[in-house]
């Protein structure tokens, strides 16, 4: 990326985090409980996620749930689409959502509706990082940061598909 950053949130902060919300998480997931990513900028916080799960005796099912506001854009348009489905039932199960930015509501909001509306027995959430915007919204059942309303990048963020694999999450400069 060519772009100045400003990390807000170092690599060792998020393992520690995570270390954290997945001990708290597995007391609450159930044995046949579903972890759905919502793609694409979920996907690393999830796989750090469901190892955690795993160091703590929980190996859920996974899935994803590929949804899109944004496509290219720094903001969002304001219309959800699915591109891609869940690829099994989840009809009678626990599913824990697991996304990455929580700013508007409109994904996870919809995320949560649409999979009640599949039979999931219960619908929780796990957000990597909730900006100001949000804090007026119904909370995520796990949090992982509060973060100021900037462009965010690294950590499975991205601009437009540039700057996922960085470690930390950083800031994008204006």
């Amino acid at each position: 990326m060519t772009a100045q950053l400003d990390i807000l949130v170092s690599a060792q902060e998020i393992d520690s985090r995570i270390q954290d919300l997945t001990a708290q998480i597995a007391g609450r997931l159930e044995e046949d409980a579903v972890v759905v990513g919502l793609l694409q900028g979920a996907f690393i916080f999830m796989a750090d996620v469901v190892r955690g799960l795993a160091r703590h005796g929980k190996t859920p099912r996974t899935d994803f749930l590929w949804l899109s506001s944004y496509g290219d854009a720094h903001e969002s348009g304001g219309r959800i689409n699915v591109l891609a489905d869940l690829q099994k039932p989840i009809g009678g199960r626990q599913v824990l959502i697991v996304d990455d930015v929580y700013d508007t509501g409109r994904t996870i909001l919809f995320a949560k509706s649409y999979l009640a509306s599949k039979g999931a027995s219960e619908v929780l959430t796990c957000l990597l990082a909730r900006k100001p915007l949000a804090a007026e919204l119904p909370a995520p059942d796990y949090l992982g940061f509060d973060l100021p309303d900037r462009f965010l990048v690294g950590y499975g963020l991205d601009d437009a598909g540039r700057g996922r694999g960085l470690p930390d999450i950083c800031a994008v400069r204006t």
